[in-house]
């Protein structure tokens, strides 16, 4: 595990957690929408959508994004949590909720019940016993 493939798998939760926003966003929107049916009739030129049609073609759109994100972001989180998985437990929870789950330092140091000092103490010793097996 490096430093880059730590960017990485931030870069990709967080794009997860957007996703995931995004398809609840959309299904909030929703309204009422009994009744729905989704044909396979193939539309035709200038030929609109009905709204529940719409609605799914965008749900699926948006499903298809989350999963995209998924693929992306699960192996790079079982390299991290196999590398940190001989670390102290304080230290992989502040590695964890920050990479690999997303969360802000606040949010992570919060639930360690840490201060950003300490923290930052941690991940930096972490990251030195991590690059020294590499």
């Amino acid at each position: 595990m490096t430093i880059e493939t730590l960017k990485q798998c931030r870069k990709a939760a967080v794009d997860v957690r957007k996703a995931k926003k995004r398809l609840l966003e959309h299904k909030a929107s929703a309204g009422s929408i009994s009744g729905m049916r989704y044909g396979d009739a193939p539309r035709g030129r200038g030929e609109p959508l009905a709204p529940q049609e719409a609605y799914m073609e965008k749900l699926e759109q948006l499903q298809e994004e989350l999963g995209k994100c998924e693929r992306i972001w699960e192996p790079l989180e079982r390299e991290i949590v196999k590398t940190t998985k001989n670390l102290p437990v304080i230290t992989q929870r502040l590695i964890v909720g920050y990479y690999v789950l997303a969360g802000s330092w606040e949010e992570v140091n919060g639930r360690c019940g840490v201060n950003r000092k300490q923290s930052q103490y941690k991940v930096r010793k972490a990251f030195e016993k991590i690059l020294e097996k590499a």
